[in-house]
């Protein structure tokens, strides 16, 4: 058995997040109070995020606030406008970390902003990520799956690297996922391949481990209840790869479970400032969103 790398869970997150028991099912009116919760730590701690030394847990969990905020606002109003911009300001955070971080604090295994920055359809970003994330995985610090789930597509689809220089990745990716079947390799070989079957099994698959993964955790009592009445509902992975197999020239089915059909009515996405993020917006005095 490999050893397990090195986790980034930071002093961020122990600042914020205190557990809580709830019932199975979150009710709509927990909405509000995730929203405001996540708001309100992004006052309290994107201030000192900026002025630290680039760090990656911070970032990553300044940017999981703004998928909170994003996923937590299109569930209460339905209006995916608030919703891709959040989602551009937690890709264009991780961008500035890229950006300013040393090397050896990077981890492509943890950019699940990339997938943020191509559900909002910020290709700008998801560009920049493609040239600044490390292209070899870190095994003292993350698992090859993980580097590979991210990376693949990240390269063939923003970075120019073709099919053939990705080939050993994939090939490593599958023998790496032999005995434990990973479906994140479906959906790379799906993509790559514009394979349809392959894609639409390895979605499915993908989605239902996701599921399991959310109930398991609210049956346990583990989940964060922010978590719970937000990204637990909408997945910006889901979401991304469903774009990216769009471009590929898959055909993808106007919904699916984690990845509602109304999180992908682009004529309605207005994008901010690419320095918005910097931000942060009075959410301590948030009220209740109107339907």
């Amino acid at each position: 058995m490999r050893p397990m790398p090195e986790t980034h869970d930071g002093p961020w997150r122990r600042m914020v997040i205190r557990p809580l028991t709830f019932a199975d099912d979150m009710k709509p009116n927990f909405l509000p109070i995730a929203i405001k919760n996540s708001g309100t730590a992004l006052e309290e701690l994107l201030p000192r995020v900026i002025a630290a030394p680039p760090a990656l847990q911070n970032y990553a969990y300044i940017c999981l606030l703004h998928r909170r905020i994003a996923t937590g606002s299109l569930l209460a109003t339905s209006d995916p406008a608030p919703f891709y911009a959040y989602l551009f300001k937690s890709a264009r955070a991780f961008l500035h970390f890229l950006t300013t971080a040393p090397d050896g604090e990077k981890l492509t295994s943890k950019a699940e902003p990339f997938f943020d920055a191509v559900a909002c359809r910020d290709d700008e970003a998801a560009r920049a990520m493609a040239t600044l994330c490390p292209r070899k995985p870190d095994t003292t610090r993350e698992y090859e799956e993980d580097f590979f789930a991210v990376w693949l597509p990240m390269a063939f689809f923003f970075g120019n690297v073709p099919r053939e220089e990705l080939l050993p990745d994939l090939e490593l990716f599958a023998k790496l996922t032999e005995e434990n079947p990973d479906p994140h390799l479906d959906v790379c070989w799906g993509l790559i391949d514009k394979d349809q079957k392959r894609f639409d099994e390895g979605l499915e698959a993908l989605i239902e481990q996701k599921r399991k993964a959310h109930d398991k955790a609210r049956r346990e009592e583990t989940q964060n209840p922010d978590e719970a009445a937000t990204t637990a509902h909408v997945s910006t992975e889901i979401l991304a790869y469903i774009e990216l197999a769009q471009r590929a020239g898959l055909t993808v089915a106007p919904d699916h479970p984690l990845a509602p059909g109304v999180a992908r009515r682009f004529h309605l996405r207005k994008l901010p400032d690419p320095d918005s993020w910097r931000v942060p917006e009075p959410f301590s005095s948030f009220k209740k969103p109107k339907r």
